[in-house]
């Protein structure tokens, strides 16, 4: 069965047919959820539905025993009067003259600084009733980033976490549009938090005196609420044109970009979120950063029904601990952290050794071959004796679970869609489209694709014959990757330039490189500013190659590298501590060597190498994919140096490069690649 709807005569030169989702064919969704025009209109519709029902938890902290208790929950109704309050507070707080009110809409930006938690959201949510737009902020990866994004945005009211607030007053200076910090926690300690743990009395009192010395009005979140109490405000809710958020993108490719939605753009792609994927009375785990669209873009969709948003308690040690409390019913997750689960996991049931390892392959082999032919995901037997607790470190309720942002490995989709007993399907979605693009259906166990297009979305392929991708190409048609739909993102803060280059008329030029399976589902094969080209005009993808070799047991990351003077890649290779040591070890005949002296051991470099071309061999990896040195790397590329990582923990490939350039010559010297009179 072909998959997606292809628009008929809709091929013009050089690009596809139109692909649409096959029940919205006239690419359109005016008919669905009509009185819904803005992400403040649908949270009061939320609030309506379901005024009384649990909607915001947090776990309570314990300050005397420095621990979590369970969730504790905030009703719809509650999370209502919280926004009314807290925005009528902001009306008063903001100046009428502040310097980042849009000359065009005469909107202004709400700042957001700290972790997910309620207040981040409730913030947001507060600034949409009087038209105000949110700017998230993060620290990652700069030293610099949030000042940078402060002072990029104009930011005069920004609300944060207690810890931020000493950040703040020590580099007032570079931000100097800040007039008014807004703590979401109590600054006379009053209410434990994590965030409080550190301060007390004293020292929040300190910063309020340093905080007025240079200039600015520090309040914490409830003096803000009862100000907005006592002198009340009537809402002014935004329009469907108007701007709702400002994020900042991670910047893979170089400085990060503002990009600028509106309501309407973000109610498109959520609405065609949830019709792509119809959930009702979810629980779900909020930890992706909301900085980032990804985890709002799936908060909003199902806020369409009866939603419940448990928060992590803001530390990735504890991330498994909040999940197996929450139990949710839906999860959103990166590959990167799939990954590391997945190598535990899966050492501890299908890779382990003696009856475990037999009884859990023979397991996954009977229910793979289950899911496989359409029977569902759940084998009485296997499920008890094996996978029901892989299943409970992720609550044990999850009915389906969405992986964006990178590349899946199908031995890793297909492990959780056993260990998981539910489906875990991939999407494909960017900033500038509020992230929603292509999703798998529910009931899709393909894998190696990102499915079809979202409904209301449409998508062809541009040959881009520099590089070798055809939409002419057989069995499969090549090319970037091309998007258009409403949920467009309305430029990148000034900067029209960019703006003007992201796009090709109405439609989203994605800079990916996709392919159109023979079922009419899309898989994302490149991206084109990675490809690099080798000698004799060979291109190489080094983001599915490295991919592929971090599934290597002795392997937790690996960095691509080649030029066009040399016909062999080299590799940056990041061991996988657990078990690369002990077999390093036994390598090298270095019993008492650590990690960092195993790596600097060429013989140990040279054997690894050795590992990953007999590796390429069975993985069937093409020929120019064969590694031909290695430089081993004890730490982790974002542990070097943060500015190798985006905050979305994507590798910036010209930063990494240019580090390592010595590293890489060297190899080649070694390689004698130059000498090859073939080239």
């Amino acid at each position: 069965m072909f998959k997606s709807y292809v628009v008929p005569s809709s091929e013009t030169p050089g690009h596809s047919p139109i692909y649409r989702h096959p029940k919205y064919k006239s690419g359109t969704l005016d008919c669905e959820y009509p009185d819904i025009g803005t992400l403040y209109n649908l949270f009061t519709t939320a609030v309506k539905n379901y005024s009384k029902e649990e909607f915001l938890g947090s776990r309570r902290f314990f300050s005397e025993t420095d621990s979590f208790g369970d969730y504790e929950w905030m009703t719809a109704a509650d999370a209502a009067e919280f926004v009314n309050d807290f925005g009528s507070g902001l009306d008063n707080v903001y100046s009428t003259n502040a310097p980042g009110v849009n000359a065009a809409t005469g909107q202004q930006p709400l700042g957001i600084f700290s972790v997910n938690r309620p207040e981040w959201l409730l913030s947001e949510l507060a600034a949409f009733r009087s038209r105000r737009y949110s700017v998230g902020i993060i620290d990652a990866p700069s030293v610099l980033r949030a000042e940078a994004d402060i002072c990029s945005a104009s930011i005069e009211v920004i609300v944060c976490s207690v810890d931020k607030i000493p950040r703040m007053l020590d580099r007032i200076s570079l931000t100097p549009s800040i007039k008014v910090v807004i703590s979401m926690d109590k600054l006379d300690c009053s209410r434990p938090t994590r965030w409080i743990q550190p301060f007390d009395k004293g020292t929040t009192e300190k910063l309020k005196i340093r905080a007025k010395s240079l200039g600015i009005v520090l309040l914490d979140i409830d003096e803000v609420i009862q100000i907005g109490r006592l002198n009340p405000t009537e809402p002014m809710p935004p329009r469907p044109f108007d701007i709702c958020t400002l994020c900042f993108s991670s910047g893979t490719t170089g400085a990060q970009k503002g990009i600028l939605s509106t309501h309407e753009a973000f109610v498109h792609s959520s609405k065609s979120a949830i019709l792509a994927m119809p959930l009702h009375d979810s629980t779900y785990m909020s930890y992706i950063s909301l900085f980032h669209i990804f985890d709002r873009y799936t908060i909003y969709a199902l806020m369409f029904n009866h939603l419940r948003i448990g928060f992590y308690s803001g530390d990735n040690a504890n991330l498994l601990d909040d999940i197996q409390l929450l139990q949710p019913t839906i999860m959103s997750i990166v590959p990167f952290v799939l990954n590391r689960i997945y190598d535990k996991v899966a050492a501890a049931t299908v890779g382990s050794k003696g009856l475990v390892g037999f009884l859990s392959r023979k397991g996954f082999k009977a229910k793979i071959g289950r899911i496989r032919s359409g029977k569902g995901f759940k084998h009485a037997l296997w499920d008890r004796l094996i996978f029901d607790k892989v299943a409970a470190l992720f609550g044990g309720r999850v009915q389906i679970m969405v992986s964006g942002s990178a590349y899946l490995d199908p031995k890793v989709q297909d492990f959780f869609r056993v260990g998981l007993s539910c489906n875990l399907v991939q999407g494909y979605g960017q900033t500038e489209i509020m992230a929603g693009g292509t999703i798998q259906t529910a009931d899709d166990i393909s894998t190696a694709n990102i499915g079809i297009p979202n409904p209301g979305v449409d998508i062809c392929l541009r040959s881009i014959p520099e590089i070798g991708y055809n939409v002419t190409d057989v069995p499969c048609p090549r090319g970037e990757l091309m998007i258009r739909a409403k949920n467009m993102f309305l430029g990148y803060y000034m900067d029209p330039e960019k703006t003007a280059e992201a796009m090709d008329g109405e439609w989203l030029a994605t800079g990916d490189v996709a392919q159109i399976n023979a079922d009419g589902s899309f898989s994302i094969i490149d991206r084109i500013k990675s490809v690099i080209k080798i000698a004799r005009l060979m291109w190489v993808e080094p983001t599915m190659l490295e991919a592929a070799y971090s599934r290597h047991r002795l392997v937790s990351s690996v960095f691509i590298y080649g030029n066009e003077h040399e016909r062999e890649i080299v590799a940056v290779v990041v061991p996988n501590p657990d078990t690369f040591v002990p077999w390093a070890r036994s390598t090298s005949r270095r019993p008492d060597a650590n990690l960092a002296e195993l790596c600097a051991d060429k013989r140990v470099a040279i054997s690894v190498a050795d590992e990953l071309r007999a590796y390429a061999i069975l993985s069937e990896i093409p020929i120019i994919g064969i590694i031909g040195g290695v430089y081993l790397e004890p730490k982790e590329l974002a542990q070097v140096d943060s500015e190798f990582v985006t905050s979305t923990l994507k590798v910036r490939r010209a930063v990494v490069s240019k580090h390592y350039m010595p590293v890489f010559e060297q190899l080649y010297k070694e390689l004698d690649c130059n000498d090859d009179p073939t080239i």
